[in-house]
């Protein structure tokens, strides 16, 4: 059952902890793609204007080496935007009643009873974070509490949301403020409806502008691309800012079509419920997200996919973490897909969620997993990959 009450009084309690904090300067960790871009920005912008110091950090996954060094600090702020809900219990542990931590996320999650930790997220409120809301919504309406003048922020929500196929939920109240504000548009053409964003420079498709944002974010994660995506967020989108983006997305479809070439020749590597590949260094010099979204596209290629199998990509990935420094070990980045057959089984409770079986399988391989029920991704030590598909095939096999 839906609980909106509890979930507006909620933002305002984690406002007035704010209002009570000392520091100058507060902390935003966020995802890589659109919507964990848009809702830093969103967070950015407020807090600016409310007086505070804003540094933020990128993080593909959010691991537990980042958790423990953010939080061996004392009288931070610290807010979480579109990541942290699924280790809302590392998180708890690490600060050790430290920091102020809000996380404002729609990843699955579970409820943390920490007075220090405010985890905002639609999932504990009767709400579907895979459909109500988005990060950037959750972070649009905290924003509007601590100001209402913050409405003006309501298109980076939407674009924050683009990633969500149906406009439902909070997702929809966002569209009224920016009508409300004159700044979007939303027109019809063979019933589609399509939403122009006017607050950007020339008008942008919604779904478009969310889509440059992702590729900054993920193909452009290790050239800065995400502090470029929040100053394109506040300042709008020039001609060379474009040029980048293309290039960006050229380099990223050519990755794509070496890799897709290479399974139709091969095939993909099948047990009674998985169907993997590893993508090796396919992808090198790119951010991880690349994998979940050639998953992606990948799940509907009937041709070469098992429509009922899940699937599961990997691929090698770099030590480094941009504005952070160098992880302790060498990983590699797991992405699952439930295809279109599979995702129908998965909501009738038929097979087992992702966002359960693969996060338990990471855990055994020095590593974790987060994500919704057909989509979810997550790291393991490198060199654990075949015994992680194959203890990751024997949970697909489980039952409720």
């Amino acid at each position: 059952m839906q609980n909106l009450e509890k979930f507006f009084k909620d933002i305002e309690n984690s406002i007035k902890k704010i209002k009570d904090f000392k520091g100058k300067e507060a902390f935003i960790i966020h995802h890589d793609e659109a919507d964990g871009i848009c809702s830093a920005a969103i967070i950015k912008k407020t807090l600016e204007d409310y007086g505070l110091s804003i540094k933020t950090l990128c993080l593909e996954k959010l691991f537990p080496e980042v958790i423990k060094e953010l939080h061996s600090k004392s009288n931070f702020l610290y807010i979480y935007t579109d990541i942290g809900s699924a280790h809302v219990e590392k998180i708890s542990k690490q600060n050790e009643s430290k920091n102020l931590t809000i996380i404002l996320d729609h990843h699955d999650t579970t409820y943390c009873d920490n007075p220090y930790i405010h985890n905002i997220n639609p999932e504990l409120y009767g709400l579907s974070g895979e459909k109500d809301a988005s990060a950037s919504t959750i972070a649009y309406f905290f924003s509007k509490k601590i100001n209402e003048k913050n409405k003006k922020l309501s298109y980076l929500a939407i674009i924050g949301s683009a990633e969500i196929p149906t406009i439902t939920g909070l997702n929809k109240e966002v569209i009224k403020d920016a009508l409300n504000e004159k700044i979007i548009t939303i027109s019809r053409n063979k019933n589609i409806e399509d939403i122009k964003i006017l607050s950007l420079g020339k008008p942008l498709s919604y779904k478009r502008l969310s889509s440059f944002l992702s590729i900054l974010g993920s193909v452009g994660y290790y050239r800065g691309g995400p502090e470029k995506g929040i100053r394109i967020c506040l300042e709008g989108i020039d001609e060379k800012s474009e040029n980048e983006i293309k290039k960006l997305e050229e380099e990223r479809k050519e990755a794509n079509k070496r890799m897709l070439l290479e399974l139709y020749k091969k095939g993909l590597e099948k047990l009674s419920y998985i169907q993997w590949f590893h993508a090796k260094d396919n992808f090198k010099g790119m951010g991880t997200k690349v994998i979940g979204s050639f998953c992606s596209y990948l799940s509907f290629q009937k041709k070469i996919v098992d429509q009922n199998k899940y699937l599961i990509g990997i691929m090698n990935m770099s030590s480094i973490i941009p504005n952070f420094g160098n992880l302790e070990k060498n990983y590699v980045k797991v992405s699952a897909r439930a295809p279109k057959q599979l995702s129908i089984l998965i909501e009738k409770n038929k097979a087992l969620p992702l966002s359960k079986i693969l996060p338990e399988a990471c855990n055994l391989y020095d590593g974790f997993g987060d994500g919704h029920s057909v989509a979810a991704s997550g790291i393991i030590l490198s060199g654990k990959e075949k015994d992680f598909i194959k203890k990751l095939n024997e949970l697909a096999g489980g039952k409720y």
